[in-house]
C-alpha cells in the first residue's frame, strides 16, 4: 500500500548517516508545488547535520508573497493581509489606520509569535494590553485587524479557527443620541454669523462658518464631504448637489481628495432647501476655484481645522455642545428613519436610528385603539 504523502510545506523523519565519510543528515519534504524532494545537510556531527537541515527545512518552507504556513510569524501574515488590504476598495484613510496599528501592537509586541501558537489566550493578553495602555479604542481596532489577519490565516489553511472571533473586546459605551433642535438650529445659524463678523484671528483668515453651517444643516453631510465639493458637483439650475468624494489625508499624499466618500451609499445626489441654495448661489458668485469651500490659498481644507474653529465659534454660547456631526442628527431627527437613511448616505436604517435619531420618551397616542381590549361584557 503506498504512503500516504506528506501535507504541503512539511517535512518527514530526519536520518543521520554518513555519507563520504561526513556526517550527514537526510530527510524528504514536500514542496508548495505538491513534489516530494529530497533535502541533506552535513556538520561536524550527525546532532549538528540534523539541526543544520531541521533549519534549513524551516527556511524554505517559510511562506513567501503566496504561501503562508502554521510556522509563519505574525509578522509575514500582517505582511500578506496589508498587502491584500491595499488592493481592496476601502477608504485611504482606513488603510493607514490598519498599517499604523499593525506596526505599533502587532509587530512589537507578537511579530515574532507564530501562527499556531497565536492562541486566543496569548491574543487577549495582547488586547488587554493595549486597552490598558493606548486606550479601548485602540484595542477594538486591533480586534478588527487580528480578524483581518487570521482570516487570512484560514483561507491558507496556516490556521483552523480564527482566534480573534472568541477575543474579548472593550465593549463600547452607547450614550444617548442628543440631536439639535430647531430652536437649536436657528440660535447656531445667529452664533456662526456673529462669528464671522468679527475680526479674523491671525493665522485664520476664513470666516465662512455661517455658510458651512447652513450646508450642514441643510445637507446632513458629512463634513469631510463638504469640504471635497466641487462646483462641477453642483447643479443650481435645478437645486441640486452630487456627493461623490470626502477629504482625507494620507502619507505620501497628504491632504487630497478620494474619489469615492465613506460608503458605497454615500454616494448620492440630494436636493437642497432654498437656504442652501442661496449660500451656494452667493459662493459661486465670488468662487476662483474648483472648491466651494476652498482653503485661503484655494486648496482643499482639512476637517479638523474647521472643527477646531468651529469649537471656538460656539464656546461661550448656548449651542456650544454641538458640533458638524450634530448638524448630521438634527438632520435625522427631523427627517425620520427611513428619510433620513437616504439623505446621510447610510447603509442601513438602524445604524440611522441608534447613531443619529433622538428618541422621544414620549410616543404617538394610541391609547384609542388600545381600549377595545377593555371593551367587552360580563
Amino acid at each position: 500500500m503506498a504512503r500516504p504523502p506528506l501535507p504541503l510545506g512539511t517535512w518527514g523523519e530526519i536520518k543521520t548517516k554518513t555519507i563520504d565519510g561526513k556526517p550527514a543528515a537526510v530527510a524528504y519534504y514536500r514542496d508548495f508545488d505538491g513534489v516530494t524532494r529530497r533535502a541533506q545537510k552535513f556538520g561536524r556531527t550527525k546532532g549538528a547535520a540534523a539541526n543544520l537541515l531541521r533549519e534549513s527545512l524551516r527556511d524554505r518552507l517559510t511562506p513567501t508573497n503566496e504561501y503562508l504556513t502554521r510556522e509563519s510569524t505574525l509578522t509575514a501574515l500582517a505582511e500578506q493581509w496589508v498587502i491584500e488590504i491595499r488592493k481592496s476598495k476601502r477608504a485611504d484613510a482606513t488603510k493607514e489606520r490598519y498599517e499604523g496599528t499593525i506596526r505599533a501592537h502587532v509587530n512589537k509586541a507578537v511579530g515574532s509569535v507564530r501562527i499556531r501558537e497565536a492562541t486566543v489566550p496569548v491574543m487577549q493578553r495582547l488586547v488587554d494590553r493595549v486597552a490598558e495602555g493606548s486606550g479601548e479604542g485602540q484595542a477594538r481596532m486591533l480586534g478588527v485587524v487580528l480578524k483581518g489577519m487570521f482570516g487570512l490565516a484560514v483561507r491558507h489553511n496556516a490556521a483552523d479557527s480564527n482566534v480573534a472571533r472568541d477575543l474579548l473586546l472593550p465593549p463600547v459605551e452607547r450614550k444617548a443620541v442628543r440631536a439639535p433642535s430647531i430652536e437649536d438650529v436657528h440660535e447656531l445659524r445667529t452664533v456662526m454669523r456673529a462669528y464671522d463678523a468679527k475680526p479674523p484671528a491671525r493665522g485664520n483668515s476664513i470666516r465662512d462658518l455661517a455658510d458651512i453651517a447652513d450646508l450642514l444643516v441643510g445637507t446632513g453631510w458629512r463634513i469631510g464631504e463638504l469640504l471635497a465639493l466641487r462646483w462641477s458637483d453642483v447643479d443650481l439650475e435645478h437645486g441640486k448637489v452630487t456627493v461623490s468624494g470626502t477629504v482625507t489625508r494620507t502619507r505620501g499624499k497628504g491632504i487630497h481628495r478620494q474619489a469615492f466618500p465613506k460608503s458605497e451609499e454615500s454616494n448620492r445626489t440630494l436636493f437642497l432647501p432654498q437656504f442652501a441654495i442661496d449660500v451656494l448661489v452667493s459662493r459661486r458668485v465670488n468662487s476662483y476655484c474648483e472648491w466651494v469651500f476652498p482653503s485661503a490659498n484655494g486648496k482643499l481644507r482639512w476637517p479638523e481645522n474647521v472643527r477646531a474653529q468651529w469649537a471656538v465659534a460656539v464656546k461661550g454660547t448656548p449651542v456650544e455642545w454641538m458640533t458638524t456631526k450634530a448638524c448630521r442628527k438634527a438632520v435625522a431627527t427631523i427627517l425620520g428613519p427611513e428619510a433620513a437613511k437616504e439623505q446621510l448616505g447610510h447603509a442601513d436604517e438602524g445604524v440611522t436610528r441608534k447613531h443619529y435619531i433622538e428618541q422621544q420618551m414620549q410616543r404617538t397616542d394610541r391609547s384609542a385603539q388600545l381600549d377595545v381590549f377593555g371593551q367587552y361584557r360580563e
